[in-house]
């Protein structure tokens, strides 16, 4: 009795409880393990814990976990006493989930003493309800992704751009095929798709055995006829889902398109619960890919238990997924369709512009393509587009990079009034063939005969070289970055900054420019061709249709240089307006008031004097307009790049155009220039109603 009295009492069981609580917090299972008794080891398998618990872990995106265990209780003996050789321990966990927030539970440790007196050591008689209270032997952990839905893209008018039909998905789930080859050859029959087409969707390397993986979209009007015999087809399901739909087929290429994300894609957008060959905005193609966050949305999850079958036993936490934002355009459908039919079949761009707001009333590039064959998966579209030279993915508006040809002339003519080397109502001579650099630098009008002295208004109207050759000569004797400083002034050769829409830089060239942009000396010096050709919209300017509708805004308004403006607003799909993006002054023209005055007096002169360049165009035409047409030689062979920029009303200028046709074909008494002020004609002619 003595001895049984100092011999020391059974170990407490809570020690055990926090090893294994610490083991779990550091994600350590094999130290979890080793605390399992051994018939409860026998019984899970090192499959079903070692293995399991970090697979339900990545199931529900555990970032960390919280594990406190309480005191322990013993049961009663059938004497009442407790019973020292077992024990329960409360256990409080918090999990912390990057997809469903902190879910906070409390489970039981059921602990058994093994080996006898200074061997005695507690173990743990687990089961999986040690995890979660739910989660019996079969049932399974379940992070359920909840669908969202893309906003639309809308004109200012209210009409959709980009909204969404019903159809059908038609998937594969590889884990559920029995006969490959079967299951190819059905499909294929069904969807006209070769097999191979098919195996390349199941078969990358983000696909799951249980995942289900779209092969095709199928619209809601042929998918009934489908559905008997995709049934008989193992491991072939249909889900109903909407589509994204065009339903004008206006803009493609400002709008863009969508394509399945690949896994880089998806990692960078796995916040909004992107997953690997969900569609979202393509890369590079426009406002669905520069706006796919807002328009996108953010996928809900919800997080449960579910049976073996995956009915499901109880729900963990959810989050709601948040729909995707409408995006409201400046875009008028009106005039973005007369710019796309006053292309027709030519390649080239009009790009049309609210003078007072820098908003974007049209955006057009031709060739085109339809989006909605690209939702279809139409592969013969699809590849017919990709072959075209014509290069209909194009966006000539924003990124086509073209000379400007005669257009450029009212910023020489503003440089050389503000510098004094013009003053209005002198006349220069405008001779057939020009020499004022030496006869080595000999340059010709585009008119064979000598028009004589004549008027800067007269020199726009007529669109006279070599007047305009001297003048550049007179900017460069004076400071040859004056006139290269007055272009960016007015926009060119820099990213007008538009929001959300893709843009080239353009070039406007200078002495310092030329250093570093070419690698030799020899090619380093700012050549007295270099300026003439600068004055007259030649050599090595460029702009973009976008930058040169912003420079007729800024002519029309005296002198403001916008940021462009496309995208208005951001709206919930309650139709509340979340974000505005108001008009945005960039900056101002180093040009006079009263010279824009004298300038666009002369730009009048080229729709309504007799001799102007493209009067006859505009011959009893109302509203009053002004403009500048312009030829540039193109780097196509026997091509040009035919420009026309302008405004109406003249008085009162409430919309600015800037049209090109990229490399095209004059002929006897077939003018680029002319065609391109046609274009806009149409343009402005859908603005103002008039015939």
């Amino acid at each position: 009795m003595v001895l049984e009295a100092c011999e020391p009492g059974p170990p407490p069981a809570e020690p055990i409880a926090r090893q294994y609580a610490v083991a779990w917090q550091k994600a350590d299972y094999q130290a979890m393990w080793d605390l399992l008794t051994d018939d409860a080891k026998a019984q899970v398998t090192p499959a079903g814990f070692t293995e399991r618990l970090p697979r339900i872990a990545d199931e529900m995106t555990l970032t960390s976990i919280d594990a406190k265990p309480g005191v322990a209780t013993h049961p009663a003996l059938p004497n009442g006493s407790p019973d020292p050789r077992k024990a329960s321990v409360p256990l409080d966990l918090t999990f912390h989930t990057q997809r469903v927030g902190s879910i906070a539970r409390s489970t039981t440790l059921q602990l058994v003493m093994v080996g006898e007196k200074d061997k005695a050591v507690w173990r743990i008689a687990w089961t999986p309800e040690a995890i979660l209270p739910h989660l019996t032997a079969g049932r399974l952990v379940r992070m359920t992704r909840l669908p969202t839905s893309r906003g639309r893209i809308i004109a200012r008018d209210g009409t959709e751009l980009a909204t969404f039909v019903e159809a059908g998905v038609v998937g594969v789930v590889t884990g559920q095929i029995r006969s490959e080859s079967g299951l190819l050859a059905s499909l294929s029959s069904a969807l006209a798709m070769t097999p191979e087409q098919i195996k390349a969707k199941y078969t990358q390397s983000w696909v799951k055995p249980d995942l289900f993986v779209p092969v095709a979209i199928v619209p809601a009007n042929k998918l009934d006829p489908l559905r008997q015999r995709l049934a008989l087809i193992e491991g072939v399901q249909v889900q109903a889902t909407r589509v994204r739909s065009y339903p004008t087929g206006l803009a493609s290429q400002t709008l863009g398109y969508l394509a399945e994300a690949s896994e880089d894609e998806a990692k960078a957008k796995s916040a909004r619960g992107i997953q690997a060959g969900d569609l979202i905005g393509k890369r590079d193609t426009g406002l669905e890919a520069t706006l796919d966050d807002e328009l996108g949305g953010s996928y809900g999850f919800r997080l449960g238990i579910v049976e073996s079958d995956e009915r499901p036993v109880e729900t963990l936490a959810e989050t709601a997924p948040v729909p995707g934002r409408d995006v409201v355009l400046a875009l008028d459908p009106k005039l973005q369709r007369a710019a796309e039919n006053a292309l027709g079949n030519n390649k080239g761009a009009i790009v049309a512009e609210d003078p007072w707001s820098g908003e974007i009333l049209a955006i057009a590039s031709r060739p085109t393509y339809d989006l909605n064959a690209l939702v279809s998966g139409d592969s013969a579209a699809i590849a017919r587009y990709a072959s075209d030279p014509g290069k209909p993915f194009f966006n000539r508006a924003t990124s086509g990079q073209y000379p400007t040809g005669s257009s450029f002339k009212p910023i020489t003519a503003a440089a050389a009034m503000r510098n004094g080397v013009y003053n209005w109502g002198d006349r220069i001579d405008c001779p057939a063939r020009w020499t004022g650099y030496g006869e080595q630098w000999v340059q010709l009008n585009h008119e064979t005969k000598a028009l004589g002295p004549i008027d800067l208004r007269t020199a726009l109207a007529r669109s006279c070289n070599t007047f305009f050759y001297e003048i550049g000569k007179r900017l460069n004797d004076r400071d040859p970055n004056l006139l290269p400083n007055a272009a960016k002034s007015f926009g060119l050769g820099k990213a007008t900054d538009i929001d959300f829409v893709l843009e080239k830089e353009g070039i406007v060239p200078s002495p310092d420019w030329k250093k570093q942009y070419f690698p030799t000396p020899a090619q380093q010096v700012w050549n007295p061709g270099d300026a003439s050709n600068l004055a007259i919209g030649q050599g090595d300017l460029l702009a973009t249709p976008l930058q040169m509708a912003n420079y007729a805004s800024a002519l029309a308004n005296d002198g403001m240089v916008w940021k462009p403006r496309l995208v208005t607003e951001l709206r919930d799909r309650d139709g509340k307006t979340v974000k505005t993006f108001p008009k945005t002054q960039a900056g101002s023209t180093l040009a006079i008031p009263t010279d824009l005055s004298l300038i666009r007096d002369g730009m009048h002169a080229v729709t309504t004097d007799p001799d102007g360049t493209v009067s006859f165009v505009f011959q009893n035409y109302s509203p009053t307009t002004a403009g500048k047409s312009g030829t540039a030689e193109s780097p196509a062979q026997g091509k040009v790049d035919a420009w026309f920029i302008g405004w109406a009303s003249f008085e009162q200028p409430s919309i600015a155009v800037a049209a090109v046709l990229d490399e095209y074909t004059e002929r006897a008494g077939v003018f680029g220039s002319v065609d391109s002020a046609i274009a806009v004609k149409a343009v402005l002619t859908a603005k103002f109603a008039t015939p």
